[in-house]
């Protein structure tokens, strides 16, 4: 899975690709969405593609409203889709939700990722 950053880059390789959101990162004040570029799809997977892509955006949104459930069970159903690429990402998901769900996350909580420079 190839990594892209920021929203003009995801936009100029949708003519060519596959890209889905991953995660938002703020540093300092700047906000940057980070994209996994899919380059190989399975032949199999050409008639299901756009509801995996519908079910990875709806991930997302649901992720944001701490739908851990919803999250989950989405998780389940994408992972060795996209030709396994995004099963890291989904992993690493799996386990953040699991370190969330026993926190007291407020109301400001959106899912960006906070980083110092």
């Amino acid at each position: 899975m190839n990594i892209i950053f920021g929203d003009s880059a995801a936009q100029q390789a949708q003519e060519k690709y596959i890209v889905l959101e991953l995660d938002t990162f703020q540093v300092d004040q700047q906000l940057t969405t980070t994209y996994a570029l899919v380059e190989k799809i399975p032949l199999m997977e050409m008639t299901s593609l756009d509801q995996f892509k519908e079910l990875h955006s709806n991930l997302l949104s649901e992720y944001r409203k701490r739908n851990w459930k919803y999250c989950q069970d989405a998780m389940e159903h994408l992972k060795g889709k996209w030709n396994g690429d995004l099963d890291t990402f989904y992993t690493v998901l799996t386990e953040r939700i699991q370190d969330l769900k026993t926190q007291s996350l407020d109301s400001t909580w959106t899912g960006v990722i906070v980083r110092s420079a």
